[in-house]
């Protein structure tokens, strides 16, 4: 027979291994999450993408905006006049300016001008690391006051999604946004975070939530799309994919459902980045939607 200190040692031990190795799970979903991979030039060359914000013929120009000790480059395509129409387009997770360049075709129609930002945290940002959504409604405000006089469209994938609509809500950006393009918005937080962890068969239940409380206490806190839909008082319209492994299409639905003035559609066969390639009559459809409200 086992001697009974024996056993009650391995399962101390078996135990002291299981939860170190939960708690490092839950610190490389926290890590990863406030310091995504970089997707700069080299990431955009090897996919084909465009590196010039020339690249859809039209004027196009590189500079960098001064955010809260950050230095967020920034692609401006088309008209320089700052009171031109312009359409600022903010990329998802994990993505960069140059994502956001390879999706804009769909919207050359749409706006004179078009600024396309790295998020702080994201592409060749400098400073800070990314916040989730937390707070860059702000910065999308502020990079508007800098660098736009008239009126304003503000679109977004994903993370860009659910800032563009925080940021439309401001009382500042409110009056002069003509409308909100959602694509594949988010209710909380904890829905990618999830998502990305079950497309690793990793466990959803035992990490999302103590990362959350981890992300919580270094200052990056849930909020609710949904609320911020409702305060909209400009057009929101929302797209997303029927098989999106990211975003559920209940969950992007009830975002548009709750806006007082909403456009809903979805792509059948579109995933999580499918939008720039199924989903083009899609965009065209909701921004005319918009333009006419």
């Amino acid at each position: 027979m086992p001697d009974a200190s024996a056993i009650l040692g391995a399962a101390a031990f078996l135990g002291t291994t299981g939860a170190l190795v939960w708690a490092g799970a839950v610190a490389g979903v926290v890590r990863e999450a406030l310091r995504p991979e970089r997707r700069s030039v080299g990431w955009a060359l090897a996919r084909g993408y465009p590196t010039e914000p020339t690249a859809w013929g039209l004027d196009g120009r590189e500079w960098n905006f001064e955010f809260e000790g950050t230095s967020c480059p920034v692609f401006e395509v088309g008209e320089s006049d700052p009171a031109a129409p312009t359409l600022i387009f903010l990329h998802g997770f994990a993505r960069s300016r140059f994502d956001a360049l390879a999706r804009l075709g769909p919207l050359l129609p749409h706006a004179k001008r078009f600024l396309l930002p790295d998020l702080p945290g994201h592409g060749d940002a400098r400073g800070r690391s990314t916040r989730l959504g937390t707070d860059e409604d702000r910065f999308v405000a502020a990079l508007a006051a800098q660098a736009t006089t008239g009126q304003i469209w503000l679109a977004g994938h994903s993370l860009g999604a659910t800032i563009a609509i925080h940021a439309a809500a401001l009382p500042e950006l409110a009056p002069r946004t003509r409308g909100v393009l959602a694509l594949a918005p988010y209710e909380r937080l904890r829905t990618p975070l999830g998502a990305r962890l079950e497309l690793r068969a990793m466990p959803r239940r035992p990490l999302v939530a103590p990362a959350l409380t981890a992300l919580a206490a270094l200052g990056v806190r849930e909020r609710s799309t949904r609320e911020a839909a409702a305060r909209l008082t400009c057009p929101l319209a929302v797209i997303a994919g029927e098989v999106d492994p990211v975003t559920p299409l209940d969950e992007a639905r009830a975002i548009a459902q709750a806006a007082r003035l909403s456009h809903w559609s979805s792509i059948a066969h579109a995933r999580h980045d499918d939008f720039h390639t199924l989903g083009t009559r899609e965009i065209d459809a909701a921004m005319q939607w918009m333009a006419m409200r």
